[in-house]
């Protein structure tokens, strides 16, 4: 038998959810403010590979035993109980490890919830500008999305009223509202306790669940961490998302959630093949079973001399172009907004190619807007790198006439 010599076609064979996406690297720019993670120094590589050895050498016959076999669905047994141990100790909320599921990142987490609520058709509603990977998720199984009005604090719970009750009125009664509310991606501010407890009460009222995303959570720096919307209520209706990605080393992938029973159960019959990496569950829970507050101590404080750096220059650089920014408390990123009608968005590449990257709003923008708008991520580069980067972004903005 000899091989064919004409190309096989699939013209017309492709699914209608494909798309012919290009398949590339990633490219960094000089000065990355476009990244989405810490920077490679704050990742604890020696107590991660410390915490494996430790494993092999108490329990080495039962890892090698587990290893032979594929993880479990609900992922590691001993990751969920201190992921449970954690969300009591960090959040003040008590579940079991039975209503936990372990997943590659948070990202698999959210793409779980949203299959388990959403049919192609509904709608959901975010912050006004939300994180680009959940937004596209959300579009990506057919949901219609709305960005709800928020302020310097986040979400404003009134506006967030009056747009579920327009929505139900035309028939498009939300399936869910998803939320970062600590250090939210892309804008940066923590939800204030009095508009959660506002929140819950309208999610009640008007019978919609809230997903929490809880992923930088432990990335505080500056100001109290705020309660969690699972802590302030156990009624089922709050799905709760963390990460152990943003804390450790986002190449770990993995992330875990909690929900009422029945949405867990939901959520396991969307998920494809067995569970996350029993390797790196391992090193996860062994490291931070002994190093949680040492790790976050040491990290912390250089998030925050970052984000002091980015804050300088953009200070030094921008007080006087009628730009506005965000002052997070933590978390990874600055949001600048730049005068009404100014388009930082369309520039974006030829910028990057001249040696600073940044994400445009658009990317952010279930509605639509946000092309004069831009995330600066401060946590990937040094400080030093941080004043420099700001300081040649602007030398570029003016070079295009943009401020």
């Amino acid at each position: 038998m000899t091989a064919a010599t004409t190309r096989f076609s699939y013209e017309g064979l492709f699914s209608e959810r494909s798309e012919d996406s290009p398949i590339n690297s990633v490219a960094h720019a000089e000065y990355d403010f476009a990244v989405a993670y810490p920077a490679p120094e704050t990742s604890p590589m020696d107590g991660l590979i410390g915490a494996l050895q430790t494993a092999m050498d108490s329990r080495g016959d039962e890892v090698a035993r587990n290893m032979a076999y594929y993880p479990q669905p609900a992922g590691s047994p001993e990751l969920r109980e201190y992921a449970a141990w954690k969300l009591e100790y960090d959040r003040g909320f008590k579940v079991g490890i039975d209503d936990i599921l372990i997943t590659a990142g948070s990202g698999e987490a959210i793409g779980l919830a949203i299959q388990a609520l959403t049919n192609p058709g509904d709608t959901a509603i975010t912050e006004h500008f939300v994180y680009s990977g959940t937004l596209n998720q959300l579009q990506r199984f057919g949901n219609t999305v709305y960005g709800s009005e928020t302020d310097d604090d986040g979400l404003v719970p009134e506006a967030l009223d009056e747009l579920i009750s327009k929505l139900s009125a035309k028939g498009k009664k939300p399936k869910m509202i998803y939320t970062i509310a600590e250090h939210q991606n892309p804008m940066g501010p923590t939800l204030p306790l009095d508009r959660r407890g506002a929140i819950l009460e309208i999610a009640h009222r008007h019978g919609v669940p809230i997903v929490e995303d809880e992923c930088y959570v432990d990335l505080r720096f500056d100001g109290e961490v705020q309660p969690a919307f699972r802590t302030l209520d156990d009624s089922g209706i709050v799905i709760h998302v963390a990460s152990f990605s943003k804390l450790l080393a986002p190449g770990l992938r993995m992330g875990y959630f909690t929900a009422a029973p029945e949405v867990l159960r939901r959520a396991m019959s969307c998920k494809i093949g067995s569970g996350p990496n029993q390797f790196a569950s391992y090193a996860i829970e062994g490291f931070l079973r002994n190093s949680l507050d040492e790790h976050r101590e040491r990290f912390n404080p250089l998030l925050k001399q970052k984000c002091d750096a980015m804050d300088e220059s953009l200070s030094d650089n921008f007080t006087d172009v009628g730009a506005t920014w965000s002052k997070p408390q933590g978390g990874c990123y600055t949001w600048l907004t730049m005068p009404e009608g100014t388009d930082i968005t369309s520039p974006r590449d030829e910028i990057f190619a001249e040696g600073v990257g940044y994400n445009g709003g658009v990317g952010f923008a279930p509605n639509g807007d946000g092309q004069n708008c831009a995330r600066l991520c401060f946590a990937f580069e040094t400080p030093e790198k941080c004043y420099d980067g700001i300081e040649k972004l602007a030398k570029l903005f003016k070079k295009r006439g943009l401020m």
